[in-house]
This record gives C-alpha cells, structure tokens and sequence, in this order.
C-alpha cells in the first residue's frame, strides 16, 4: 500500500467535511438537495483520494461512474453498482437545477444517504481511514 501522502490526507478531510455537512442538514432538516450534494461530494473526494493512492490518473469530474471505473481498471476488485452511482450522481447535481418540462423530482433521501454511507465506508476502507 502506497502511503498517504499530505495531498492525500487532504482529500480525506475534505470528504469528512462533506459528510459533516451531510449528516448536519440531515439532522435540522435541511433542503434534500443540499444533503444529497453533500453526500455526492464526499464519494467524489474519496475515490480521487483512492486513485492518487494508487497513483492512477485522476480527471477532472463530478462523474462518480467514470470515477468508479477508473478505479476498477486500477484494481480489479473494485466493484459498485452503476444504478447507485447514477442515483447518487443524479440526486447531487441533475436535482440542483429546475427543470423546464417538469415538476421538481422526488429525492429519496434515505437511499442516497444509505447508498453514500457504503461507498463511503468501503472508500475509506481501502485508503486506511477511519470513518
């Protein structure tokens, strides 16, 4: 295991903030989108912290899918599920923006923040981290 280097640790402490924040406007009631930026947020950090520890090529984007693959091409035992990914990637950031044709979706909060809270601990799992 490659140690963690200070760029490395900064992404993990970036990602907790996130979830901090998650977990903070869960418990207040905050605005369901916010939440679930918060909690998209955390994983994006997480995997670009994993690839840098796996000194694998890390793009610049919010796409949890392509992160999810780029991972697994680094290490062949990553594995997720693509509909999580996309529900999490579709709550944090298609939600965030109205939409024309249509009424404002309905969030499942409680599925992002379970679906978060896995990729999360199996993120931080792999990098050494504790939760």
């Amino acid at each position: 295991m490659v140690e963690l280097t200070p760029l490395i640790t900064a992404w993990i402490r970036f990602a907790a903030e996130d979830w901090d924040d998650a977990q903070i406007l869960a418990r207040c009631g905050g605005k369901q989108r916010s939440i679930c930026f918060h909690c998209q947020q955390c994983i994006e950090k997480l995997f670009k912290a994993e690839l840098m520890r796996l000194q694998a090529t890390v793009p610049k984007t919010h796409n949890l899918r392509e992160l999810s693959d780029l991972l697994h091409q680094a290490d062949d035992s990553w594995q997720a599920t693509s509909l999580d990914l996309n529900r999490l990637s579709l709550a944090a950031v298609d939600l965030r923006y109205p939409d024309p044709n249509g009424p404002d979706p309905e969030i499942d909060i409680a599925l992002v923040m379970q679906i978060a809270l896995g990729l999360r601990l199996r993120l931080l799992h792999r990098l050494g981290a504790e939760p």
